[in-house]
């Protein structure tokens, strides 16, 4: 990746930031760059050569603000500080369709939105571009400055506005200066790989900086940078001095290292670690020094769009660190979810109305730092958990508000157990272990009492099992040695107890597979042997097609389920146990 600044000479080279020059204002922050970069004078004779500049601002928070008109001030002259010899020929425009511009003789650009005002957020700015700028002859350091019109949303009345203003640096080069494209081959590497950077400069001093590094490299084309061990950002400073002063641009690339170092020499934690991004390239849990750090990942939240297929990036759920993986289930119209916190014994039970989390008052019981599972019955909100002592329980939930009494049921093995519902009866499936071979068992809760449904020794489990209805058929997913994953499925109505069918399935996964269904479709998501997580898609036992859900590593799959019209993931994701 590759980008270019323009900045005044008293800024480092290696604290430009990535993109076009940024200035931070209170309220907004401001981008600019210009066409040509870097931006040459006119000759000394002839017509003045014209530029464009571009403009553009976003909100800082996350709450939207609301803007009147723009103005953006473009110094006009003959002097290092002026930009533009003149306003004729000048344009100006905005991104934005039904914004009015008006350009006054003194290099004043006005532009008006539709109706006054319009919002400006973090995911909604504004791009303004002034066409055809004259450019003088004079090498120096002009400033556009910039003036915004704001105040909150819902706001009225002429003493409501607020202006805010920045100046914008736009440094101006002899035309014999020169900085080409700064390029890295390759652009991604190996652990203490090599990296050659290439580029064409003239008219100038020149330096390369990166980490550390602050090297000549005036009159050079190229240099090659050994043992690269973590990502890396080159950046290529020119600076031209004249009368009016030193003027600087910087080209910057990006370089990507494979298991890259993180490298620091203190880490300072406030609350807690909080990432789903942490795993070690082998599946050992990250070296931590006890008596220093502990890690407690918190729950973040994914949603997939099946139209598009495509992942929403991860956004951290707001209750704090979590001992255990999280239970995910829709029912009565909002999603429910529940784990163990690290602070308390006591379940957390939290419900999602589709914009809005909430903690339920009441917990579904005290639970040791084990998974949980919840299951949609006839009778309610079920919720299955092991005890501090180590007993394995479940409690219903009838009004969506409180718990009734819990009670026993059967164990795992290890794991989790994974609840189905099947319009008539309630099922449970989990690891057990018979004659030291770890199988699958699938037990159907009857009059209250769970009662033996299905038994599986044949192949050796590893992790646990996880039970749907897809369809007509209760279908489960399992992981044998190696990672293999296998199916078993067989009508729901079938009551012979070895009527199953069982197959293999074209993939392998480094931890537990989570299973959603959506009328036919099955949605499978699981982390493959190098712990990247994919959602497998298919209309039937077999798999049709396969995703990736981003590039990172992850050691714990998250909780599944759909909700409206998209996947809702929640996990610790990169989380190690406890």
């Amino acid at each position: 990746m590759t980008s270019d600044t323009a900045t005044p000479a008293t800024v480092p080279g290696e604290r430009v930031p990535d993109g076009a020059a940024p200035n931070v204002g209170v309220e907004l922050q401001y981008t600019h760059s210009t066409t040509p970069f870097p931006l040459p004078v006119s000759p000394d004779s002839g017509p003045y050569r014209p530029a464009d500049l571009a403009i553009v601002l976003t909100r800082r928070a996350s709450r939207p603000i609301e803007c009147g008109p723009v103005t953006v001030s473009v110094p006009v002259g003959d002097g290092a500080t002026a930009l533009a010899s003149g306003t004729a020929g000048m344009t100006a425009s905005t991104d934005r369709p039904g914004w009015n511009t008006a350009i006054a003789e003194s290099g004043r650009v006005t532009f008006t939105p539709p109706g006054g005002a319009v919002q400006i957020g973090k995911e909604n700015g504004l791009a303004l571009s002034l066409s055809k700028v004259p450019v003088n002859r004079t090498v120096g350091r002009a400033l556009l400055t910039v003036s915004v019109r704001w105040r909150s949303p819902g706001e009225t009345g002429e003493d409501s506005w607020n202006e805010e203003t920045v100046d914008l640096p736009v440094p101006k080069f002899p035309p014999s200066f020169s900085l080409g494209v700064l390029r890295a081959a390759p652009a991604r590497i190996g652990y203490g790989g090599s990296v050659t950077l290439t580029w064409q400069a003239a008219g100038g001093s020149f330096r390369l900086r990166y980490g550390k590094a602050d090297i000549l490299v005036t009159g050079q084309d190229s240099y090659t940078a050994h043992n690269i061990t973590r990502d890396t950002v080159f950046h290529l400073s020119g600076t031209s001095t004249s009368a009016s002063g030193e003027v600087e641009a910087v080209r910057s690339v990006w370089v990507t290292v494979d298991v890259p170092d993180v490298v620091t020499t203190s880490l300072t934690v406030t609350r807690s670690i909080v990432t789903d991004r942490l795993a070690a390239p082998t599946f050992t849990a990250p070296a931590f020094t006890a008596t220093t750090v502990t890690h407690r990942p918190e729950l973040s939240m994914r949603r997939f769009d099946p139209r598009q297929r495509r992942w929403s990036e991860p956004v951290r759920l707001p209750f704090g660190p979590a001992a255990s993986p999280p239970a995910l289930l829709v029912h009565g119209g909002k999603l429910h979810l529940v784990f163990r916190p690290y602070a308390d014994e006591q379940l957390t039970w939290a419900q999602y109305d589709g914009s809005t989390w909430r903690t339920m008052p009441q917990s579904p019981g005290r639970a040791a730092p084990a998974p949980v599972a919840l299951a949609s019955a006839s009778t309610g909100l079920v919720c299955a958990f092991q005890t501090p002592d180590g007993e394995q329980q479940t409690v219903t939930s009838g009004n969506g508000t409180s718990w009734g009494t819990p009670s026993a049921m059967p164990a795992p093995s290890g794991g989790a157990v994974s609840f189905c519902w099947d319009g008539t009866a309630l099922y449970a499936a989990m690891r057990i272990v018979v004659s030291t071979v770890p199988g699958v068992a699938i037990y159907r809760q009857e009059a209250q009492q769970w009662r033996e449904f299905h038994m599986n020794p044949f192949i050796p489990v590893v992790g646990s099992p996880e039970l749907v209805l897809q369809g007509e058929n209760h279908l489960y997913y399992f992981r044998s040695l190696g990672g293999a994953v296998w199916t078993r499925w067989r009508h729901k109505a079938d009551t012979g107890q070895l009527n199953w069918n069982t197959q293999k399935v074209n993939m392998k996964a480094a931890h537990d597979v989570r299973l959603a269904t959506a009328g036919p479709t099955l949605y499978a998501l699981y982390p493959d042997s190098e712990g990247v997580l994919h959602l497998r898609t298919s209309g039937g036992p077999s798999g049709l097609s396969t995703a990736l859900v981003d590039e990172y590593r992850t050691l714990e799959t998250p909780a599944l389920t759909w909700y409206g019209d998209r996947l809702i993931a929640v996990g610790r994701a990169g989380a190690c146990p406890p």
